[in-house]
């Protein structure tokens, strides 16, 4: 895969999972899990992509479930540390997009003895499953240049970059990594670029330092309203994709009545 190619997916995947923060964050909870699960869904393709003995041989659809399961076994995502409620979550909310599709998400859900169900708070789950994705897929194609968290550190200055870090514990647990990265896609550049290129890249480099500097700021954005704490804290959050609990229950009664509820 070449250097514009890792680029596209990983815009793709960048901005999928921006649209999703920013619609989350203004209230549009369905649209913005909706552009959350894209997000999730780019980054299997992006290795997909990646490996194409794998895409050859198989037809993905949008089972997320599934997909998951066989990049796992091919050795791909194997530091990602997520349960099945939360792929089930993940998928169930992704495949409401059209209406034609939610009865049969619903369906599917209650047999699980799961409710379709959505809250904000819903947030930290994502941002955790998604930034062990990130990493992991970074990992694999074997570049900074594939990371979508270097991608937000290099656009921090920008208006995006306030509704990236906002409420993001997960990838504020992380800048040092970040950093990391871009020291690291500095030396590309230097490798690949003229001397002035490479300067401009390293002043602009050391100006976002100052702002990472303050993390509670990039944490908690003045012009942002809704803030959600996650339960446990910081600690809690990073632990978020594996303790997910589906919040919604389905339960059959023995005279065929039933039961849904959810908590959150």
């Amino acid at each position: 895969m070449d250097s514009n190619n890792i680029y596209q997916w990983t815009d793709l995947r960048y901005r999928h999972y921006l649209a999703g923060r920013t619609l989350l964050f203004n209230n549009q909870m369905q649209s913005g899990v909706l552009m959350l699960g894209y997000a999730v869904e780019a980054h299997f393709k992006h290795l997909l992509s990646h490996d194409l003995t794998i895409s050859k041989k198989h037809s993905f659809g949008h089972n997320f479930v599934d997909t998951f399961s066989l990049l796992r076994s091919k050795g791909y995502l194997l530091d990602v540390d997520a349960n099945e409620d939360l792929l089930h979550f993940v998928e169930d909310n992704f495949d409401r997009r059209y209406p034609s599709q939610t009865n049969r998400t619903i369906s599917r859900a209650n047999s699980r003895g799961h409710a379709v169900c959505m809250a904000p708070d819903v947030v930290i789950n994502y941002d955790e499953f998604i930034l062990q994705l990130d990493q992991s897929v970074t990992k694999a194609i074997g570049t900074p240049e594939a990371s979508v968290l270097m991608m937000a550190v290099m656009q921090v200055d920008c208006a995006g970059g306030e509704y990236f870090f906002h409420n993001n514990f997960s990838a504020v647990a992380r800048l040092a990594n970040a950093i990391s990265l871009c020291e690291e896609n500095l030396q590309l550049i230097k490798s690949r670029e003229t001397e002035e290129i490479y300067k401009l890249n390293v002043n602009s480099h050391h100006e976002r330092l100052v702002q990472l500097q303050d993390a509670n700021r990039l944490l908690k954005s003045e012009a942002i309203d809704m803030f959600i704490t996650p339960s446990g804290g910081m600690e809690g959050a990073l632990q978020s994709a594996k303790t997910f609990v589906y919040p919604g229950s389905h339960v059959v009664h023995p005279d065929g009545s039933f039961t849904s509820h959810s908590e959150f």
